[in-house]
């Protein structure tokens, strides 16, 4: 199992905040030094970790393990679903 590593979410968030705090801030409904102190490493609450993730189209795991370890678990978001559970077209009641 994978720890969070705290650098590795202020590299990523970084990368998605870029140049642009204050607008980062605003369009998510943060204030400006609650975006500041996630930039310096504080990890924020789950909700709001929720948010950050939702507005850069990643999963919440991106931002809290190295990119090594999602690579050695097989990669975020995948899961083998066996065919028998599988949705048959048309409807769900099987008919």
């Amino acid at each position: 199992m994978s720890t969070v590593s705290v650098p590795t979410f202020t590299r990523k968030l970084r990368e998605i905040v870029a140049d642009e705090p204050k607008a980062f801030a605003y369009d998510l409904g943060l204030s400006l030094s609650a975006v500041y102190n996630y930039l310096n490493g504080r990890i924020p609450a789950t909700e709001v970790l929720f948010r950050i993730a939702r507005y850069a189209g990643r999963p919440m795991e991106w931002f809290l393990v190295e990119d090594e370890a999602v690579a050695a678990v097989g990669g975020l978001g995948e899961v083998t679903v066996d065919e028998r559970y599988v949705a048959a077209p048309g409807g769900g009641d099987g008919t």
